[in-house]
């Protein structure tokens, strides 16, 4: 049998398997994070977010032209499937060669064969349903494409090792050095691949000793110095006073190469070779370059100067920490308090949940919903690489090593490295798929270990067939790949999730023309570039981004590029902004007549308000927000939004996203805000909560809902997300419940709501809306509160919805009888006490409030406030 045609074509099947899968599952749009930007600066070819991804970019703008679905965003998510189903095939090719070096650098027979095939497809199949490493296959990220160039490394050193002898052979060591480049411009973690590389290296060219193991740790470490910082950082420096001097460095590296190879120094020529090779591949950095010059409408950092591209290059936006000085960021963690030490931040939180947690999660199992790692998979594929790691140390520690140094170099090593604080603003878990990969290798070689195991326990040690041998490899793929495949399927599935695509939409939508919508950061932002840039969606809204408004170069382009932001600030101003000295002060914004005077009016009709006075100003207070020592300061974007709005003199609409927290709206002007669905506009009535006409224009005329399918899987963030929409739904009808009285206005409404966003989709997680939800239908149809009583809601529901029924919609015997079921079954509870005697006391229910109070002074006889509350009702009875 032709086995390595075998091997040829079972990596084939494997790749096939793996894309059907991966196609099956990827995101049919936009998602949220980084992957709008990504789409719309590819589509654009513009400036993402520092270091910037050229490569990947170029890629995307490829795939965007391609004709296979109407929707560009999954045009471009394709490119994480192809990458995703490449790495897979090139990681089942890597373990059938890391069997070949157990084995001696070549399997004889049939059963070292299929030794090795099967351990491969074990291996590959396994880290391809692994929590992380799916997810990113889905979405328009670099992570997927990064590890595509990982494996290329780990499989390419490999099949260098294997042909190490032949003539020529240096050109997959070249081919390696290009890809570094190349993977340079996808992301930086393809580095860490290189100890891996070395060391296979190192053991075919050299024999082990220890003094030669720790000079070739060195030189590993020095080329990856001269990688990184080396050719990323420093290499454009040269560039600081002018391009010549880059040109310079390429025009003596590559003649240095030259007369390398002419001279036949061969040490000398294949060091220049790579090096040259490298800076070609990150010489698509230049595109970065070429486009900021362009200056798209996505112009992060505006790269267009050699000091900008360096700024660029080394993330100065955002800033710096050591990576060393773990007691200065332990200290500086706004979470910090929770550790009584560095050593116990170090371990609880940068070790334990930052990795181990995550590390758990592939291999074990994961709880999607508490995000803690579980028992899902009993353990199986975790034992199976143990016993994997067990195997290939006793048999070929020195590969074991070099996967074991992958493994450190793309998990441990990273934390180390990034000394990340507490909190992170999402999970973190994408940066440690390399050490998944080399895990999964030894999951592989379990199979191996465990087929080794059963010969030798076997007398004769004869081969043991391919009936036992596929048995056991069934066993192991049930163990592992198809118990992981099954369990992660449903929430590794995207088929039917637009919560991104139309969330932005809705938001874009909701906002008047010319308006100008204040966001958050980047999960509220990127979605809305997606939507303006490639599906041309409101582009007459203008973006503000809070985040980057602490920035020069943001601020700048706010002001000078179309549609542009009104602000009165000067360049000179610009060079040197940054926090300002602030004391508490009360801040007073005018408000134009014709403002004024037209939202007079449209206040006055909704509420059927007369004599209102007109506003002419708006004041609030706005304390300092940021404190260090003695120093109280406003931070820039706080003092930017000031600026704007002051600037604007209310000739455009200013909205701020629902998602921007209360710290983030300066002091007191959240109380200008009135909620008009996803966005909260800027008005001169304090406390003007809601606009019901507009509300109920964006809520059911004009946005879009695609919540109605029970099979898609929603997580536990994008759940607590939607419950947005609930809570404008919820005050919408709250509105016409409670100053309109109209119980069919109130039923159309949530009706609406409940076949929009169905209950079995998407479930209620914020419990006061459900309470309120409860009390609105309570108000519609009285008889509901029996059918809750009979539904066995919980205490908490309960207590929301006779609370919402008392004291919002004026409905006392309908709270009255939710509160006294709850009362039977916790009456120590005081809350619950004090908010049945008011229903019954507004009820005219004297005596059975009396009653209330007499079971609670049975308890506790001292309670002052419930004898003189007992008195004055029981003094009210008899009158």
């Amino acid at each position: 049998m032709d086995w390595i045609k075998t091997n040829r074509i079972v990596a084939g099947i494997v790749f096939v398997i793996t894309l059907i899968i991966y196609t099956m599952t990827v995101a049919p749009t936009v998602s949220f994070w980084d992957c709008g930007e990504f789409i719309a600066t590819a589509y654009k070819m513009a400036v993402p977010h520092p270091p910037g991804s050229p490569l990947f970019l170029l890629v995307g703008r490829v795939f965007s032209l391609l004709p296979i679905s109407d929707d560009i965003a999954f045009r471009i998510n394709i490119i994480s499937v192809i990458a995703s189903a490449l790495t897979i095939m090139l990681l089942y090719l890597s373990i059938v060669h890391l069997m070949r070096e157990l084995k001696g650098g070549t399997l004889q027979t049939s059963e070292d064969w299929q030794m090795a095939i099967f351990s491969g497809i074990i291996g590959a199949l396994s880290f391809a349903f692994t929590h992380s490493f799916w997810f990113n296959s889905a979405e328009a990220e670099v992570y997927a494409s990064s590890m595509l160039f990982t494996s290329l490394l780990v499989w390419l050193s490999l099949v260098w090792a294997e042909k190490h002898e032949e003539e020529n052979n240096e050109k997959y060591l070249l081919m390696i050095a290009y890809l570094i480049g190349l993977a340079i411009s996808v992301h930086l973690l393809n580095v860490l691949a290189i100890p891996f590389v070395a060391m296979v290296y190192y053991y075919k060219r050299h024999t082990f000793s220890v003094p030669g193991f720790f000079k070739m740790t060195f030189v590993t470490i020095l080329v990856m110095a001269v990688i990184y910082p080396g050719v990323v950082k420093y290499l454009p420096l040269t560039a600081k006073n002018g391009f010549l001097n880059l040109f310079l460095i390429f025009g003596v590296v590559f003649a240095t190469a030259f007369y390398a190879v002419r001279k036949r120094k061969h040490l000398l020529s294949f060091a220049m070779l790579s090096l040259t090779l490298i800076m070609i591949g990150y010489s698509s950095y230049a595109m970065i370059y070429i486009r900021s010059n362009l200056n798209p409408t996505i112009d992060e950092n505006n790269p267009e100067t050699v000091k900008n591209f360096l700024s660029y290059i080394n993330r100065e936006q955002y800033g710096e920490h050591s990576s060393l000085d773990r007691t200065a960021v332990w200290k500086s963690s706004p979470n910090g308090k929770k550790y009584k030490s560095v050593g116990e931040f170090f371990w609880k939180y940068q070790v334990d949940k930052m990795y181990i947690r995550y590390f758990l999660w592939q291999f074990v199992g994961m709880d999607p919903g508490s995000g803690r790692w579980n028992w899902q998979f009993l353990g199986l594929p975790f034992l199976i690489g143990l016993l994997g790691i067990y195997y290939h140390f006793r048999h070929d520690p020195k590969h074991a090593l070099a996967v074991l140094a992958l493994f450190f170099a793309t998990g441990l090593a990273i934390i180390l490295y990034l000394n990340q604080p507490d909190p992170q603003p999402r999970e973190r878990d994408y940066s440690y798929v390399g050490s998944f990969f080399a895990f999964s290798i030894w999951i592989g070689l379990g199979f191996a270990g465990t087929i080794e195991m059963i010969r030798d326990a076997l007398k004769d040690k004869k081969p043991l067939g391919s009936g036992v041998m596929l048995a056991v490899f069934a066993l192991f793929m049930i163990a592992a790949p198809v118990q992981m495949l099954a369990k992660n399927f449903h929430t590794h599935n995207r088929t039917g999730n637009y919560v991104a695509s139309d969330y932005a939409y809705n938001m874009l939508m909701s906002c008047e023309p010319g308006g100008l919508l204040f966001t958050n950061g980047d999960n509220d932002t990127f979605p809305l570039w997606y939507m303006q840039e490639v599906e041309g969606i409101r582009k007459d809204v203008r973006i503000i981004n809070l985040s980057l408004l602490n920035t020069d170069w943001y601020i700048e382009q706010l002001r000078d590029l179309e549609p542009r932001v009104p602000m009165t600030i000067s360049d000179d101003m610009l060079k040197n902004i940054g926090p300002m000295p602030w004391e508490p002060r009360e801040v007073t914004l005018k408000v134009p007549a014709r403002v004024a005077d037209s939202t007079l009016r449209e206040y006055s009709s909704v509420y059927g308000i007369q004599n209102v006075k007109t506003p002419r100003e708006i004041k609030f207070r706005v304390d300092p927000t940021f404190v260090t020592g003695p120093y109280k300061l406003l931070r820039v974007q706080d003092y930017m939004i000031l600026n704007i709005i002051a600037a604007n003199r209310w000739k455009r609409p200013v909205y701020f996203a629902t998602t921007v927290p209360q710290e983030n709206m300066v002091g007191g002007l959240r109380e200008y805000m009135r909620m008009e669905g996803l966005v909260m506009k800027l008005v001169p009535f304090k406390n003007w909560i809601i606009d019901p006409n507009r509300l109920e224009r964006n809520l059911m005329h004009t946005y879009r809902y695609r919540f109605d399918n029970p099979d898609v899987y929603f997580n536990k963030g994008t759940i607590s997300l939607l419950q947005n929409y609930r809570t404008a739904f919820i005050q919408l009808s709250e509105y016409y419940a409670r100053v309109e009285r109209d119980k069919k206005k109130v039923a159309e409404v949530l009706d609406y709501m409940h076949a929009q966003i169905p209950d079995d989709v998407i479930p209620w997680s914020v419990k006061y809306l459900s309470g309120y939800y409860d009390a609105l239908n309570v108000f519609v149809d009285s008889s509901y509160a029996d059918t809750m009583l009979t539904r066995h809601y919980s205490k908490t529901r309960l207590t929301e919805a006779a609370r919402v029924l008392l004291v919002r919609l004026q409905m006392p015997e309908q709270a009255a009888m939710l509160a006294q079921k709850i009362f039977e079954e916790d009456p120590k509870n005081g809350e619950l006490v004090g908010l049945l005697v008011n229903a019954y006391e507004f009820s005219g229910k004297l005596d059975k409030a009396i009653a209330v109070l007499d079971t609670w002074l049975k308890e506790r006889p001292e309670d002052k406030s419930a004898l003189q509350m007992k008195k004055s009702l029981e003094r009210r009875l008899k009158k």
